[in-house]
């Protein structure tokens, strides 16, 4: 699956460390191109962290798997991008209303 949109919000790098190791999380918040725009908030993990080079204003596509996890009875779901390409934002306008690409 992926999603276009532009950059609106890059956020701070999280880090900690738990029982499997020390861990990296870094979030950026993307609105989507479509008719009714929407706000996507996606995370990066480990070394991806290192590679992204994108700013705010930036028009982007980003391949992602979305995961849920539950913790004590409530459902938690993150949006994790793998793959981060720039997109050219005349191109992007004039895509559909879909901005997921799903097999289903």
């Amino acid at each position: 699956m992926y999603v276009q949109g532009k950059i609106i919000d890059i956020l701070e790098e999280q880090s900690g460390e738990t029982s499997n190791g020390k861990w990296r999380k870094k979030e950026f918040v993307i609105e989507t191109f479509a008719k009714i725009p929407r706000k996507v908030c996606l995370s990066l993990r480990g070394e991806a962290i290192d590679s992204f080079k994108y700013q705010i204003g930036d028009a982007i596509q980003v391949s992602i798997d979305i995961e849920s996890r539950s913790y004590n009875g409530k459902y938690f779901t993150e949006v994790r991008a793998w793959k981060i390409e720039p997109k050219n934002s005349e191109n992007a306008n004039s895509n559909s209303e879909e901005t997921f690409d799903s097999p289903f």
